[in-house]
């Protein structure tokens, strides 16, 4: 008898459905509008700005997210046995009714406990943190050797912040091993200089305009290479600055406020930033400069220009900008191009003719729109060709995003919606506007 199993689906189709379930209700929760205490010890301050300045996009499988509630579902029987065993536990503020939560640095820095209790067998009168936490065989193996500290540092500089800022001077942590149920306990010790080093790296973290030191100087080094922001903080290829999403975070004129409730303001609108908000960004979106790996800041607008922008200037001196200015390339287009778009004279030529939005490029406009088989709506010189536009459609031309680009040395050209072409002569100054024939 033939072995069938290779034939056989890997996952019912039951068990795919509750993955699916998973991936979509973990991956529709709100970014994080905090640096977060539970990542504070991160070995990498440059991982954590770009957490907090919304580089970072959680991108989990179903079933990772199912594995995140299970350590959620653990803290329930923890609390169940801990006030079986003659605690008294609070695992939620009598205040509120939720889950005790702790803030600082003008609400930018948060974290949430999962309880506290008094009652510890080992300091029976003294009340303690609770910290909850689930691990695999390994991780459980390295903790019970080595100890929270030195085995688990995010863990241990987290009870260190939740012991800071509640008053509180000892911490029970509670481990449980997953694949065999064994627990592990520890009683952590406040440690004042620690604790405060961590609440200085959060401020610095905040307060930073641009990325801080990489760890490592090469993107295949140990920690780099599974971060999620391997590719915002090395760069790839395929995108000139490849954020997950734009958000106003990662704009020049966002500054984060300490004057509580975690507020943002935007100091160009001069208004306040509500999480919603920061999610829709507005056209005068100006990166901050460190957000791109590949080149550096060598100018800008000064007030009275026509429009801001940053000029950058990569390793071999080509230069491009960036911003509102005519010609400048804005975050939306950086996010879509690859580095080698951004001298691809097709774009840059149309850009400069038209005031053209880079999306797509195509090879020859004429051959699609030969005069012969067009109707000609307008032909003139090239320094009339926005005037002529204006009046056949009452619309801008550089106000357009077009669908396609062409560039010749006797032809430059752009297209829009509704079988519309602007078509430039270099060699004669003349121009012409075309329309596709039904």
């Amino acid at each position: 008898m033939s072995d069938i199993a290779q034939h056989l689906p890997t996952q019912s189709k039951t068990v795919a459905a509750i993955f699916d379930y998973h991936k979509k209700r973990g991956d529709a929760e709100p970014a994080r509008g905090y640096l977060g205490a539970s990542i504070i010890g991160h070995s990498c301050e440059r991982y954590l700005w770009y957490t907090f300045r919304q580089c970072v996009k959680r991108n989990f499988s179903g079933r990772m997210y199912r594995l995140f509630e299970t350590g959620d579902l653990e803290e329930a029987r923890f609390v169940k046995e801990l006030r079986a065993i003659g605690c008294t536990v609070h695992e939620v503020d009598p205040g509120t009714d939720e889950q005790f939560e702790v803030t600082a640095l003008g609400g930018h820095f948060s974290g949430h406990m999962d309880g506290c209790a008094i009652g510890v067998p080992e300091a029976p009168k003294t009340w303690h943190v609770l910290e909850f936490k689930t691990h695999n065989s390994k991780s459980f193996g390295e903790l019970t050797k080595e100890g929270m500290q030195r085995s688990k540092p995010q863990h241990w500089a987290q009870a260190q912040v939740y012991m800071l800022l509640t008053g509180l001077t000892r911490c029970v942590y509670l481990a449980r091993n997953k694949d065999n149920d064994d627990l592990y306990s520890e009683r952590v010790r406040y440690d004042k200089e620690a604790a405060e080093a961590l609440m200085q790296r959060a401020e610095r973290i905040i307060n930073a305009t641009e990325p801080p030191e990489r760890i490592a100087n090469r993107p295949n080094y140990y920690e780099c290479r599974w971060c999620d922001a391997h590719d915002t903080c090395w760069g790839v290829e395929g995108q000139a600055v490849p954020l997950p999403m734009i958000s106003c975070r990662q704009c020049c004129h966002a500054t984060p406020k300490m004057d509580g409730q975690a507020r943002w303001v935007c100091e160009k609108h001069r208004r306040s930033l509500a999480p919603t908000d920061q999610e829709r960004a507005c056209g005068d979106h100006l990166l901050l400069p460190g957000l791109v790996t590949f080149a550096e800041p060598v100018d800008y607008s000064r007030p009275g220009g026509g429009g801001e922008f940053i000029e950058f200037q990569e390793e071999d001196g080509y230069r491009w900008k960036h911003g509102q200015q005519e010609g400048a390339y804005s975050t939306e287009e950086l996010m879509k191009l690859a580095r080698s778009d951004l001298r691809n004279q097709m774009i840059t030529g149309a850009k400069d003719l038209f005031g053209a939005t880079a999306v797509s490029v195509s090879t020859d406009l004429q051959a699609r729109y030969p005069r012969e088989d067009s109707r000609i709506v307008w032909e003139g010189r090239v320094t009339a060709l926005c005037d002529a536009w204006q009046d056949a459609y009452h619309e801008r031309l550089d106000e357009l995003t077009p669908i396609a680009t062409t560039q010749a040395p006797d032809c430059r050209g752009a297209e829009y919606d509704g079988g519309r072409v602007a078509l430039v002569f270099p060699p004669t100054g003349k121009a012409e506007i075309r329309e596709g024939k039904e």
